[in-house]
């Protein structure tokens, strides 16, 4: 009695598990990157990112404890199927053999990157790279995080200007709170904040000075970097770029991007990312790539 109670009650939660689990897999591989889905304060059913993410694997957990219920509760079944016709335990029986061959095949194919299985992750990465022309990007990771003073001084965004903006809107906000907060209270997303402040923009050209000489970068004593030009590549990933990628992109060697940091008091080794790199000098990952490509620190 109790033993059908316990087939039919694991049968029934592994089937609810297995829907969700569908539902939040297929969300998962098609919501936006986590830096966009943060800034554009991405939903779906109440459930942002981190939501789906947390209750995937939690239930996840509850399905692999049902399938080893389910396992022991019809393991007389399962090996009556690995029996031939006289009887006889038969490990690799023809539908054994099939199974395994086809989920060789669909791990397999995935890692040689051949069709279909190519087909399919280049059709899911193209539609998520899609979310930054439709969605936005935010001008540096996290910036859902900062409060309004430090996300002016970083975009470099004049301070009066911006809050006259906010106040034409008649946007509630203080400098204490995160953009993602001020956004919430307002009913907004971050992204929608920013989109108000980004026409206060300063797009001038900052005052630096070279304290050493001979750095070859085209930049002179008295000179200012046209910050304009980093523009585009706020937001992209950069922070998960390596030093080593950095000075590729920006066409000098890696020894000469060392000197550079090193010659403004930034330590760094050649396989670290952006990200880590400005992390131990105080710094956004985007000024470390400028420091990168101007020998100065902006």
């Amino acid at each position: 009695m109790f033993k059908n109670f316990l087939r039919k009650f694991t049968s029934m939660t592994s089937l609810f598990a297995f829907i969700y689990l569908a539902f939040t897999g297929i969300l998962l591989y098609i919501i936006p990157p986590g830096r966009i889905a943060y800034w554009a304060d991405w939903h779906i059913l109440g459930l942002n990112k981190d939501n789906l993410g947390q209750t995937h694997i939690s239930v996840s957990m509850l399905f692999l404890i049902m399938m080893v219920l389910h396992i022991w509760l019809n393991w007389k079944s399962i090996m009556l199927y690995m029996k031939n016709k006289q009887g006889k335990l038969v490990v690799f029986t023809a539908e054994t053999a099939a199974a395994l061959a086809l989920s060789c095949l669909v791990f397999f194919g995935t890692l040689a990157y051949i069709a279909p299985f190519s087909t399919i992750n280049d059709y899911l990465s193209d539609y998520k790279d899609d979310y930054e022309y439709t969605v936005g990007i935010p001008p540096y990771p996290h910036a859902e995080l900062s409060t309004l003073p430090d996300l002016m001084y970083k975009v470099r965004i004049d301070e009066k200007a911006a809050y006259a903006l906010l106040d034409e809107k008649g946007i509630k906000y203080d400098t204490e709170s995160s953009l993602k907060v001020i956004a919430g209270n307002n009913g907004m997303k971050p992204s929608d904040l920013y989109a108000i402040i980004k026409p206060a923009k300063m797009n001038k050209k900052m005052d630096i000075v070279v304290e050493e000489e001979g750095v070859e970068s085209g930049v002179k004593t008295g000179d200012k970097i046209d910050m304009t030009k980093y523009e585009s590549l706020m937001g992209s990933g950069m922070g998960n770029k390596s030093v080593s990628d950095a000075a590729e992109m920006i066409g000098i060697s890696t020894d000469e991007a060392l000197e550079r940091l090193s010659k403004n008091g930034i330590k760094a080794a050649a396989g670290d990312t952006l990200k880590e790199v400005a992390g131990t000098a105080a710094m956004t990952p985007m000024d470390v790539y400028i420091v990168i490509d101007a020998g100065v620190r902006p």
